[in-house]
């Protein structure tokens, strides 16, 4: 069952930009792909923009492909998250 955590930085009139990060792991299960920006040169998890129509787990797989040229599946969601002050998870 999700759960929800509230806090003073949701806006009403925001919009909203979806989006998404993958863990891809290596068959051990050890080791987790990192992609290093472009733009600031820090290492980060693969992902990015959903496009519209897109769901999460295709925006998922889509970003990872795009960054990495790797195929994945999406296995589990871990968390949506919306602002610093709301977090909704699936324990």
């Amino acid at each position: 069952m999700a759960q929800y955590a509230y806090g003073d930085r949701i806006g009403r009139t925001a919009q909203l930009k979806l989006g998404s990060s993958a863990i891809v792991l290596n068959q051990a299960g050890d080791k987790i792909l990192l992609t290093r920006r472009t733009d600031n040169g820090r290492w980060c998890l693969p992902g990015g923009g959903m496009e519209v129509g897109e769901s999460l787990e295709e925006c998922c797989m889509r970003e990872v492909w795009e960054e990495t040229g790797l195929t994945v599946r999406v296995v589990c969601l871990l968390g949506i998250y919306s602002t610093p002050h709301r977090v909704t998870y699936w324990p």
